[in-house]
Parts: C-alpha cells; structure tokens; sequence
C-alpha cells in the first residue's frame, strides 16, 4: 500500500520553511505552490524547499519549483532556494535546469548548520486545494520548457495533450531514405 506524501512547513527566522515528505507529485505540487503564494501575501519572501525526506519528484512537482524560482527572479522580492538534495533529487533538478534557476544545497545562509532545528517541530500543510490538476500540470510543465528550451523534446506529448499554446518546433527528423 502506497503511503500519502504530506507537506510539512514552519517559519524559521525570516524563512518559510517547506518540507515534502515522501515523493514530491503532482498532487502535492499544488498545496506547495498555494502555500508559498498564501505566505507572499502575508509578506513572507524568503522560503526554503527541504528535499532531505523526499524520495523522488515527478516533472510537475520539479516544474512548480521551475514557476516559482522564475517568478521571483521577475520580481525580485524573494527568494527560493532548494536544501537537502538527494544526489538522485540533484541529478532530476538539475537535469531539467533547474540550478539556474534556485540555488540548490547552498553552503552559505542563516539556516545552514541548523538545519536540525529548522526541521523540528514542522506542522502538516492543511488545506483545501481546488487547483485545475489539468491547468496546474500544464503550467508546470510549459514552466519547465521556459526555464531551458532542451526541455521541449522531453515533455512535447504532455504539453500536446494538455493542449498547450506555447510554440513547439518540429522535432529533427534525418531525411527520409527514398
């Protein structure tokens, strides 16, 4: 029997913190993005991904983390960074692009080397989460093209079937032997 993953968060100094524990999906990619939306509103700029119990993501998962990086970087009022990556989690982030985006396992911050204590005592994420899976998934995954363009051959199908607007080009083809 498959375990739920939940979504743990406290504030720790300035920073929100985020921890998914199990496998990071996209039913849990939402909740995060809601969370971290929410957290803005109240003011909240600084948030912190623990990927150190996640198991594994999937591509919506990693492309909500893509949306949320870039739009910071757009706005330049808060920041993301990624901690605790599994190099299995690292290679993923980093094989969709992802670490030019949002710093991943920095060495440098005020929550480094307290790590520990910034796990404890973490609440679960209660909410209701209404998203559009459809919409959600396709956003996530047009965010991933956007953060790095090798990304479209990857994941043309899925943005096929959701029926994606962004602008695809063909795929190479050899020349056809006549």
């Amino acid at each position: 029997m498959k375990l739920l993953s939940q979504i743990l968060t406290k504030r720790f100094e300035s920073h929100v913190w985020i921890r998914p524990e199990g496998r990071g999906t996209f039913v849990e990619s939402p909740i995060v993005k809601n969370f971290v939306e929410a957290s803005l509103e109240e003011g909240k700029t600084s948030f912190v991904i623990d990927l150190e119990a996640c198991a594994g993501m999937d591509s919506t998962f990693m492309g909500m983390i893509a949306g949320l990086g870039m739009g910071f970087q757009k706005r330049g009022e808060a920041s993301l960074v990624v901690a605790g990556a599994s190099e299995k989690n690292l290679s993923s982030l980093k094989e969709l692009g992802l670490h030019y985006i949002v710093k991943i396992n920095p060495t440098e911050g005020s929550w480094v080397g307290r790590m520990e204590e910034a796990r404890s005592d973490l609440t679960k994420i209660e909410v209701e989460d209404d998203t559009d899976k459809e919409s959600h998934i396709l956003k996530c995954h047009e965010d991933l093209c956007v953060a790095d363009d090798s990304n479209l051959n990857q994941f043309r199908t899925v943005l096929d079937m959701l029926g994606s607007e962004m602008v695809i080009p063909p795929e190479d083809k050899p020349d056809q032997v006549q």
